[in-house]
């Protein structure tokens, strides 16, 4: 089995942070850059590492103050990407709910045309009956004073 060097140097990215130009100091130990922060183990890590620091303005000053890893930007990533998906769901679901909507309200559309109708038909109808009637009464009231002439006169 041959024996692997342990050239690797786990380094916490991203790499512009430090001070030092750190693919140069790597080239010049003939170590190769790994980002610690998204490396699983620490397989051929070098020991032999160069001394690095970090800029002021990257260093951790709390919470909302440092460089985000890339664990958590791509944690973020994810987060962003099922939320936007959620949007994208509820979007939908208010597009039917509209359609339904829509779709309702033009039914009662034509519900309340056909009951404007079948009322105005009614309206029709009845205003007829009542000529009817009227008509029939007169005829009574004349047929009736056809029959009796004096008590129509008395009257």
């Amino acid at each position: 089995m041959e024996n692997v060097p342990a050239n690797i140097w786990y380094l916490p990215g991203p790499m512009f942070q430090y001070n030092e130009d750190v693919k140069a100091l790597a080239r010049q130990a003939g170590l190769k850059i790994i980002d610690a922060n998204v490396a699983i183990g620490r397989v051929n890590a070098a020991d032999d590492v160069p001394e690095v620091t970090i800029k002021a303005e990257y260093v951790d000053q709390g919470p909302g103050e440092r460089v985000p890893t890339a664990a958590e930007l791509m944690a973020a990533r994810a987060d962003l990407l099922a939320a936007h998906e959620d949007l994208q769901q509820r979007e939908r679901e208010l597009a039917a709910e509209k359609e339904r909507v829509a779709k309702q309200a033009h039914e009662n559309e034509l519900a309340a045309a056909r009951n404007a109708a079948q009322a105005a038909a009614n309206e029709a109808e009845a205003q007829r009956l009542r000529d009817e009637v009227a008509k029939q009464a007169a005829a009574t009231q004349a047929a009736a004073a056809e029959s009796k002439p004096a008590k129509a006169k008395t009257a």
